[in-house]
């Protein structure tokens, strides 16, 4: 915890009364950094309190925890000790500066811009900024990264879970700072496999292709968890009837088999409708004998299929959804 944060914690815990006698004897700048951190501070523990208040154990809440009471809590303090008019100003500049406000400057500029304006940064940090950023304007950004520095990013923001507090503040205040030089001008989990397998739903083929191919070498196990999770056996079957059917020529029966062992009826329905009666009637028949099987050897069927799927998108076969227009046949 910083120094602000301790200090909120204790002000918090003494209650408004003593908050406004003590906001009294300090400057702008102290209050500021102590506003901001009860502002954000949300629940702290039994523990912490007692940490921080432990000359005071005596009198400690013997309660859980307390739960900052935000914005209103801290306006309510600097209007005691300041006056309505200084408190609405002091207000007003924590709005304009507490975190986030990189997350707002940067949803308004336009891609090409951003990624002008990163491209001289450590793929580390480029990597903690956009993963901050909607999925959407993340990926525009790195398809305008130059070329190697791509997959480099999207490998780092497939590693980072969670950043500190402080580092995201540190980033937060550099960028911001260069930012205005160049004339331009929550809480928060960042990164993860989540994050870019739904960035990659926003590529185009070509360029999620070029950045698979380039992780293939840089992390095979990242590019291969993308890939698994990015169209799913079940997708398949979200496809128009005529696209299955071109589809299901391409797989063999014990192939097909296999990898709807764990399907849905919705899903086996479709299948059987997609295909031949006898073919259909052979494979209820293995269906119903068939014993248990492993499930990565489901996986692995599935797996093919989707292989299968993919080579015919790339072929120009079939549409997937989300790849620029209605699932249809070419």
């Amino acid at each position: 915890m910083t120094g602000a944060d301790k200090a909120a914690i204790l002000l918090l815990y003494l209650g408004n009364e003593v908050t406004a006698k003590v906001f009294e004897h300090m400057d702008d700048d102290e209050i500021k950094k102590i506003s901001k951190s009860m502002a954000k501070l949300g629940h702290v523990t039994r523990t912490t309190i007692m940490e921080v208040v432990e000359s005071f154990s005596a009198i400690t809440n013997p309660e859980s925890g307390i739960f900052s009471q935000g914005d209103e809590f801290v306006r309510k303090i600097l209007e005691k000790a300041l006056g309505p008019v200084k408190a609405e100003m002091l207000m007003e500049e924590l709005a304009a500066s507490s975190y986030g406000d990189l997350v707002d400057i940067l949803s308004n500029m336009d891609s090409k811009s951003i990624a002008n304006f990163l491209s001289q940064e450590h793929p580390q940090t480029i990597a903690v900024i956009l993963a901050k950023l909607k999925s959407k304007q993340t990926s525009e950004i790195i398809s305008l990264l130059p070329h190697e520095l791509q997959a480099e990013v999207v490998l780092r923001i497939a590693d980072v879970e969670q950043v500190s507090p402080e580092i995201l503040q540190e980033i937060d205040e550099v960028m911001k700072k260069e930012l205005k030089s160049m004339g331009g001008t929550q809480r928060y989990k960042v990164g993860g496999i989540e994050k870019v397998v739904d960035m990659f739903n926003h590529f185009d083929r070509s360029k999620e292709k070029q950045i698979l191919d380039k992780l293939d070498v840089l992390s095979p196990p990242l590019s291969e968890i993308i890939r698994k999770h990015l169209f799913t056996f079940d997708d398949v079957f979200q496809l128009d009837d005529r696209s299955i059917q071109s589809i299901m020529r391409e797989v063999s029966n014990d192939t097909l088999t296999l990898a709807m062992k764990t399907s849905t009826d919705d899903v086996k329905d479709k299948i059987f409708r997609n295909i031949s009666s006898r073919a259909a009637e052979m494979i209820k028949e293995d269906l119903e004998v068939m014993g248990p099987v492993r499930l990565s050897d489901v996986e692995k069927a599935q797996g093919e299929i989707i292989k299968i799927v993919r080579k015919m998108e790339e072929e120009g076969k079939v549409v997937l959804a989300g790849r620029g227009g209605d699932d249809v046949l070419v």
